[in-house]
């Protein structure tokens, strides 16, 4: 499979968006709204400032795809509908675990809300553990999930 990542840059971030706005991946995320430009624009540029973020493009047969990212740790990643349940993630994700073991890290984190049932079956097959609750709002909402490299 011809699966690529590539850095963000700021040309991306309406593509981004536009993943991060189609109602799967709401649903997925633990805030379900519509989000506009302006607010994304803002988070992307923390982002950008932070140093222990990471981000890709995912590119599969040199269209872009979707988006993987690391923030302190916390592994996320979205693909475009329309590239969902081919393998693609399963092998960015691989090259994901390459870049973040170039640059030291010795472990992973993710999030999965309870209701999010194949999201949870993915985490498990790729080798994450449940360590715990995820609480929201004081209400346990999803797993906290870990990966040692």
């Amino acid at each position: 499979m011809n699966v690529k990542l590539r850095p963000v840059t700021q040309n991306d971030w309406k593509f981004i968006l536009e993943i991060r706005n189609q109602e799967e991946v709401r649903m997925a995320c633990y805030d379900t709204s519509i989000i506009d430009y302006h607010k994304h624009e803002k988070y992307m540029k923390k982002l950008d400032s932070t140093s222990n973020c990471k981000q890709w493009i995912i590119v599969f047969n040199g269209m872009d795809v979707g988006q993987a990212k690391v923030d302190d740790l916390v592994l996320g990643y979205m693909l475009t509908k329309k590239y969902r349940g081919k393998g693609i993630w399963s092998d960015a994700y691989e090259l994901v675990l390459q870049e973040v073991r170039k640059i030291g890290y010795k472990k992973l984190k993710g999030t999965v809300k309870y209701e999010q049932k194949k999201q949870l079956e993915i985490a498990l097959k790729l080798g994450f553990v449940i360590t715990g609750d995820l609480y929201k709002d004081g209400k346990a909402a999803g797993y906290d999930m870990e990966k040692i490299l």
